[in-house]
């Protein structure tokens, strides 16, 4: 009538820990390499809002141009410069971001 089963639940908790610690394994890693492009991204847009401020503030005669100089518009400085290329006026923002490789975004606007 009764089974012997006294080793089952040996083996089953055996079994559920090795699937919670490869979830684990796989989860933790993704979720770290998320959080780091979720901070890239934030970052990339504050300094890119930041460039075109600037910009901005060069065409209507705020500030001189050529200029360069280092703000801090999120968590990371960047390098700011602004430069003629033929009728356009060149912005660029150079830093390095969270995974320590350089990342420069430029962006133009047409001098009347």
């Amino acid at each position: 009538m009764w089974k012997k089963d006294k080793g089952f639940t040996l083996f089953e908790t055996l079994i559920a820990s090795l699937l919670l610690f490869s979830m684990l394994t796989i989860l933790l890693p993704l979720l770290s390499l998320i959080a780091r492009e979720q901070y890239n991204s934030i970052e990339r847009v504050q300094i890119t809002s930041k460039l075109y401020d600037d910009l901005q503030e060069v065409l209507i005669g705020m500030a001189p141009y050529p200029n360069k100089y280092t703000r801090t518009p999120y968590r990371t400085s960047a390098e700011f410069s602004f430069s003629l290329e033929g009728g356009y006026l060149k912005g660029c923002a150079e830093w390095t971001n969270a995974k320590q490789k350089t990342e420069t975004k430029c962006l133009y606007a047409l001098m009347e």
